[in-house]
Parts: structure tokens; sequence; C-alpha cells
């Protein structure tokens, strides 16, 4: 079995919508004093979505999941971005691996939604792989083909994976950079959280959501909105509260801000406190701000006190999104008899801003799709949408520059 597969989607034609809207993404570069938005149709056209599949989905690193979620050998959960199905297992060998979940044999998909196996056998014709991959059993085929032959060459295809701060992230194409030196200044940010070290409770899965996954990434990572939309139940952490960072291109990986609570242990819910006791390492200091960080482009979390809250954003069509939603916190915290209790309380909490958010998302999505939406300029407490646009831009163009446009963008 080969090390890992490289397995991008057909290069595209470029429809000349798409080749329009690139035309027009220079007004969208620079800081946020002189950028403006992109052009609305980069958020509900279609062409222009299957062109970001291509741009952006195969070529970077993509979220999957927490490590936490599959603490155990033969730990599993599926998974389908851009329309690939995927197995992310813990292997008898500890190593966490992103595997192809379609069958070698007539492409049925393999395993449940979340579990423990000692391997995977499709239930159509039996044939079976271990949690490696690697083909165990394909019954009555040697009348056809040899075992030793199918062994060799119809085991699970691996996809190349990376895993940082316990997010698991998968490469489609096989040749990105690698994530971590790109979230140099993010990971020293979070580094007393030791994320990678904390559990993680069963994701909840929020599906249809109609609207574009950018803006997903862009409402969160905002805090001009949370003063008018979030009024009253967001003021514990208020916009005049924030702390931007600078862009630089050689840690690029993420787009993030933290905010100051107005006291220690806040938390995102009606009491606007932590629930459960803080994690152990953090400072006084850390305990007293929320880092929002957009992975990007479909990582999104939000470090506090006691749990980090994630969503991972499983774009399905230019307006539809399915949200993978988790919370990660410290085993001790789980194993507090309220932890249930506790648990609710934090989801519940996520979800009172989030139903808030979801409304505007929506109702932000239909606007775009008028035939006079606006393209238009921003507030200063709107930088990391312009960051957001330069991380964007730079891939737009680069894989244009593949396909012959825009040539100046490969160098």
């Amino acid at each position: 079995m080969s090390a890992f597969v490289q397995a991008g989607l057909p290069q595209a034609t470029l429809e000349p919508e798409v080749l329009n809207l690139l035309d027009q993404l220079g007004a969208s570069v620079g800081d946020v004093s002189q950028a403006m938005s992109l052009p609305p149709a980069c958020y509900t056209s279609p062409a222009w979505f299957e062109f970001e599949k291509r741009a952006v989905y195969d070529r970077e690193w993509v979220a999957t999941g927490h490590v936490g979620a599959i603490p155990d050998v033969g730990d599993y959960f599926t998974i389908e971005i851009v329309g690939e199905p995927l197995l992310v297992v813990r292997g008898k060998d500890d190593t966490v691996r992103v595997l192809s979940a379609v069958c070698r044999h007539r492409g049925h998909l393999l395993g449940e939604a979340s579990g423990n196996a000692r391997g995977f056998t499709c239930p159509f014709h039996g044939w079976s792989y271990d949690l490696e991959g690697n083909l165990t059993a394909a019954p009555e085929m040697e009348g056809t083909l040899p075992f030793a032959e199918l062994r060799r060459t119809a085991c699970l295809p691996v996809f190349r994976s990376e895993i940082w701060n316990g997010f698991i992230f998968v490469n489609f194409d096989g040749e990105a950079a690698p994530l971590a030196p790109r979230l140099k200044t993010l990971t020293g940010l979070l580094e007393n959280h030791r994320m990678a070290e904390l559990a993680s409770i069963k994701p909840v899965e929020w599906a249809s959501n109609k609207w574009n996954w950018k803006f997903m990434q862009e409402n969160a990572l905002e805090p001009y909105h949370t003063h008018y939309l979030h009024a009253g139940i967001h003021d514990f952490a208020p916009s005049s509260n924030v702390r931007f960072n600078d862009w630089d291109d050689a840690d690029d990986g993420a787009i993030y801000r933290e905010v100051e609570f107005t006291h220690i242990d806040g938390g995102f819910n009606i009491a606007g406190k932590a629930l459960f006791p803080a994690l152990p390492d953090l400072t006084d200091e850390e305990r007293s701000r929320v880092v929002f960080a957009g992975v990007m482009p479909n990582l999104f979390l939000g470090a506090q006190a006691d749990v980090v809250f994630y969503y991972v954003i499983l774009p399905q069509a230019a307006g539809d999104i399915t949200l993978r939603v988790g919370v990660l916190t410290s085993w001790d915290n789980l194993s507090l008899p309220t932890a249930d209790l506790l648990l609710k309380g934090t989801i519940d909490g996520v979800a009172v801003f989030n139903e808030q958010d979801t409304e505007a998302n929506i109702r932000t999505h239909k606007g775009l799709s008028s035939r006079v939406a606006p393209r238009t300029r921003w507030s200063p407490n709107e930088k990391t949408l312009a960051q957001i646009n330069t991380w964007l831009i730079k891939r737009y163009k680069s894989y244009a520059a593949t396909l012959g446009v825009y040539a100046e963008a490969a160098e």
C-alpha cells in the first residue's frame, strides 16, 4: 500500500462567470483600511463553489475532527468533505489515519457514524479491511483474482494527514505545505490550553444551514456584530476589548482575535460565566479572555477558561453547510458527577449565540443573492475579514495560475 494517495478533483475549465469574478478580486486585496468585500456571487454562485472545491478544499489542510473523539485503538468516526467519504481511525499502532470510506470492490461505504472496530467489513459482499486499510478478506474472488494480487491492489487509500493541537487535518492533493509552521503565533497563544490532551465529547451535527461556508468564518471572526446582534448576552466580552493580530504571510494558517472578558472565567451562556472549573494550566490573564480562531478553511474554535468549543464546517453547496460542533475540556472535568449537566449547559449556551447567528447568516445569504447586493467597505472592527480575503485570494489565484490564468500568482 502506498503511503498516501493524491486524489484531487479533475481540473476545472474556468467558466466565464468564474473568470469574471477572478477579474474583480483586485478590489478585495489589502488591509481593512483600503480593501472591500468579495463580489456577492463568490458566496452564491454554484460555479464559483466548484472552483473553490479545487482551489481551496483540494489543495489545503481541511479539518475533520479532534483526536479526543478517538482516544483508543479501533476508535473511528466517518465524515464527508466536499463529497469525499472518509474514515478517521486510530490504528493498532496508535497512529491516526484518514482512510477512504469506500469499499474497493463496488464502492459501498464502510463504517457507521462513529464507533470502535477491529476492522471494517463491507456489508454488500463481505470484503474486509484492517484498521490501517489493508485488505484482509475478499470472499469468493479466487476464480478471477488471487487474494495476493487483491491485497496488493485493493487496499483502502490513505490520505495525507496532519495533527495540530489535537485537531486532525486531511490534504487531498497531497501537496500542501506543512500546516503547523504556518500556525506558530496561534500555537503559542493557545499553548496553555493543551488542546491535544483534552477530552472530546461526541460532536453534535447540525445539517442544512443555508448560507455559504465563508460567511460562517466571517461571522465568527469579526466582533463588529456582537454589540448589535448579541446585545446583552455578549456584554461580558465587549467588542471594545478586542485585540487583533497583524497579518504575516509566513504565518498565515489562521485568522484569529482575542477578546478580554469583563471578569475572570467568562463563558458563552446566559450567565456569561464558565460552567466547568478552569483548565489547570491557564494563567489568570488567559482565564479572562477568549481566543476566537479560524484555521482556514473550515475549523473555527473558541478557547475560553474551561472549554474549547469548535465547529468543523462542511460545505455541501454554495448556500448549504453542515456543522459539526464539539466541546473539549479536561478529563478531570468530564469525571465530575455533574459533568453531563455542565456539558448540556455549555452546548445550550453556545446554541443561544448560534441561533442568533443562524438567523443573521440566512438572511444575509438571501440578501447576497439580490441583483443589487452590495460590495462594501469594512469597519475597523472587521479587520479579520480583510485577512480572510488575503488568505482566500492567494489560494484562488494560485489555482487559477495552474490553469493558465494569473500566471504571476504562481511566482
